[in-house]
């Protein structure tokens, strides 16, 4: 075995900050303790297919002549196909999940409207992770299945979305 795909734990934090009509809820989320193979470095670094175009870090790879204290191992040997520990890393991260801001309109200026409350509001999703994993997400599972968490292959980011409203009662 290599790595530890679940967490050692994980959680989040929310709080909401009110002043004058303004609303601001930021909600955090984190892991710690858990390992991520990062599959795409295997392939793109270590030149596994030759068909491929490869990674920046590719050009470092262990050559006896060239480069002889790579940790990046030699071009893809037929029949050698094996995992190491070299492409796992440490998928700890905390991510600013989301932040929303609003505002609800005080009661005098509603009712020249025919309003009981109006509030309009703009939300943030997926704004920031911190992680020293060099993958795109660490918060990846790629292996069609649950029991595989952790295995990073070319999987598609958290997507950043902003979304904005007014809700309002009469």
């Amino acid at each position: 075995m290599i790595g530890r795909g679940q967490p050692i734990h994980t959680g989040g934090f929310s709080n909401t900050f009110d002043f004058y009509g303004f609303d601001l809820n930021i909600f955090f989320q984190w892991s710690y303790g858990n390992d991520v193979l990062n599959a795409n470095r295997y392939v793109f670094e270590a030149g596994r297919k030759g068909d491929l175009n490869q990674y920046r870090s590719y050009l470092n790879h262990y050559d006896a002549e060239r480069n002889p204290n790579s940790d990046i191992p030699r071009i893809y040997a037929k029949g050698v196909y094996e995992y190491s520990g070299r492409v796992v890393e440490d998928g700890s991260y905390l991510r600013l999940k989301n932040i929303t801001l609003g505002y609800t309109l005080p009661k005098k200026v509603l009712r020249k409207m025919h309003f009981d409350t109006m509030r309009i509001y703009l939300s943030l999703d997926n704004v920031c992770t911190w992680t020293n994993y060099s993958g795109v997400d660490p918060e990846v599972s790629t292996r069609n299945s649950v029991l595989t968490p952790g295995f990073d292959w070319s999987a598609y980011p958290r997507a950043f979305s902003v979304t904005g409203g007014i809700s309002f009662t009469f």
